[in-house]
């Protein structure tokens, strides 16, 4: 056996194949061995190796062998253009494998926020929202607490209709904030701390239990710009300020309310 001939046990162990693969490429001239040793084995040199290579990659793209071997007999392509066209088909598949493992994360992501919505209607109702963003936001700083499992109990038997409904009436509340904050209003004002009180009760109703404390809770997240605090900034700056404000102002007028 010369320095660079490789019996069919070693190439067996150098390239993850069968003792039986070899043979059938052999048989239909597909690769067949450089030598064979004095026993009539076969060899494989170097070269064979590669061609090999080759193969394989082009089986893990689905290739039948047949055009396999067109493909590798073609005498306009080199080596190298064919490592060259190997690696565009194989990035070409890493990208699509990448796009399905995204889509899967997506439905994972809305089912954690207990959204059982198809595609269609999630994009009715939520439009370019990244709910992926929001659930695992969501889910580092509330999974594992009661209003968490509340959450996903209650939102989990919602349709379109029922979403859509949700989404006016939470817009409707941080409109008249917004309002309330553009005209001056102050966040102690007992009109504002109604419509705290109509947004907890919102909550409430909607996702999950959201006693005062809890809504205290909620609003320094708010202020902290976590999700709904960012939402609320982006609409106008200092908006998550007030509705925290609100929130507070409200929860201390109950507390009040409940010493007298």
């Amino acid at each position: 056996m010369g320095e660079h001939e490789y019996t069919v046990g070693v190439v067996v162990e150098l390239a993850g194949v069968s003792v039986r693969t070899l043979h059938h490429y052999d048989e239909i001239g597909l690769l067949e061995p450089s030598e064979r040793s004095a026993a009539g084995y076969r060899l494989y040199s170097g070269e064979d190796l590669r061609r090999l290579q080759r193969i394989l990659f082009y089986r893990e793209l689905d290739f039948d062998l047949g055009t396999i071997g067109a493909i590798l007999a073609d005498p306009a392509r080199t080596d190298a253009d064919r490592l060259r066209e190997q690696r565009r088909l194989l990035t070409g598949r890493i990208e699509r494998y990448q796009a399905m493992v995204a889509v899967i994360d997506r439905e994972l992501d809305a089912r954690r926020l207990g959204i059982t919505l198809t595609p269609e209607e999630r994009l009715e109702v939520f439009g370019g929202t990244r709910l992926e963003d929001n659930a695992a936001q969501a889910e580092r700083r509330w999974g594992g607490s009661e209003q968490w499992r509340q959450r996903q109990r209650r939102t989990s038997g919602y349709a379109a209709e029922d979403w859509l409904e949700i989404r006016r009436e939470q817009a409707g509340i941080h409109q008249r904030l917004l309002d309330a904050m553009r005209a001056g209003a102050p966040a102690t004002d007992p009109a504002v701390m109604d419509l705290a009180e109509e947004h907890r009760l919102h909550i409430d109703r909607r996702y999950h239990d959201c006693d005062h404390d809890t809504h205290r809770a909620l609003a320094r997240s708010y202020l902290a710009n976590e999700r709904i605090g960012l939402n609320f900034d982006d609409v106008a700056p200092g908006l998550s300020r007030y509705v925290h404000d609100a929130i507070i102002a409200n929860a201390e007028r109950d507390a009040g309310r409940a010493e007298s």
